[in-house]
């Protein structure tokens, strides 16, 4: 791989992304939607371009020349439906329609998530890449989507998708807040009464398993419907363990050197609360992480998953443990002074 075309670059795994491709002296272009948040990008190596997922057409002759093209852009949150569609779902078939177009078309990986695959199937512990697309949540039938219009051009150029559990990391915002909080408060508010496994992934190990899978991952087939979420997709996890949301932050709080009250917050409860922050942020234009569609994956059965096909395929293995990974998180957003 000489030459790659990276979304999302600004973000957190975006970022890790560049530094390791750059690692591996790959020249690195970026689609940038705000160069406010951009300054890191702007190094030897790598060439912004401005522009978004939603109109391709104004920089697909950026894509040119590029070995392998990474989507690592999207939308988490949104304040309407249809923009989680748009973006994570009709905007990814642009993006392959574009690379397809070209003479030499590039591998294209696909960031989607463990959310678009769904919990495990009843009776089923663990979920793996053959059993049916089940979201629970919007934004997991949003990413399904995308993952369903890349299917439908499989047959004109190779894609692969990676469907990563809970991401984590330095720089992330998100596992940031919970630190945050179990740091001043000693307080983690897990949803509900029951456990929910939980399958998660430190942001270094899923970028080693994304480049794996640009060099030699199998490739999506193109089959009628949704497709089948067998070809060209690996789940990308830890799967030596599961703990649930509560274990989770009392291993961050380990991590800190903290102690941690763990109070589960019943359902009947939150549903009101978090429908109530919702709606204010949306009428506020600002997407909320605290939604209804969030709660309803955090409250789902399961969500573990296996990596034995990643494993086979692509010879993954996370090179540190979860406790020693949330330990460099911990010590970093310190060295950084944001505990």
């Amino acid at each position: 791989m000489r030459t790659a075309f990276v979304t999302g670059g600004t973000g957190f795994i975006g970022r890790h992304l560049v530094d390791a491709l750059l690692d591996r002296g790959v020249e690195v272009r970026c689609l940038v939607r705000s160069p406010a948040r951009a300054g890191h990008l702007n190094r030897d190596g790598v060439r912004t371009v401005s522009g978004s997922l939603a109109d391709v057409s104004a920089w697909r002759s950026e894509l040119a020349g590029c070995d392998a093209v990474f989507n690592v852009g999207g939308l988490v949150a949104a304040c309407k439906r249809d923009e989680l569609f748009g973006i994570n779902g009709r905007a990814v078939g642009g993006l392959a329609d574009a690379c397809a177009a070209l003479d030499a078309p590039p591998t294209l990986v696909q960031v989607s998530s463990l959310a678009a695959a769904g919990p495990p199937p009843v009776g089923k512990p663990v979920r793996d890449e053959a059993d049916p697309f089940a979201p629970v949540s919007d934004y997991g039938a949003s990413k399904l989507l995308g993952d369903g219009e890349l299917r439908k051009r499989a047959d004109r150029l190779p894609i692969t998708s990676i469907q990563p559990g809970i991401v984590f990391g330095p720089h992330d915002v998100q596992v940031l807040m919970l630190y945050q909080m179990i740091n001043a408060a000693r307080l983690h508010l897990p949803m509900g009464f029951r456990p929910v496994p939980v399958s998660m992934i430190h942001v270094a190990d899923l970028v080693a398993l994304m480049l794996a899978a640009a060099d030699r991952g199998e490739r999506m087939k193109p089959t009628g419907g949704n497709g089948h979420a067998g070809s060209g997709v690996y789940h990308a996890c830890d799967d030596r363990e599961y703990p649930s949301y509560g274990e989770f932050g009392q291993r961050i709080a380990r991590a800190l050197g903290r102690w941690v009250f763990v109070l589960p917050v019943a359902t009947p409860v939150a549903w009101p609360v978090v429908s109530i922050l919702s709606t204010c942020s949306n009428l506020a234009g600002k997407p909320s992480l605290i939604s209804p569609d969030k709660l309803r994956e955090a409250t789902a059965r399961s969500w573990a998953a296996s990596a034995a096909k990643a494993r086979s395929h692509l010879g993954f293995a996370p090179a540190a443990s979860v406790d020693q990974r949330l330990r460099e998180t911990g010590d970093w957003f310190r060295s950084n002074g944001l505990l």
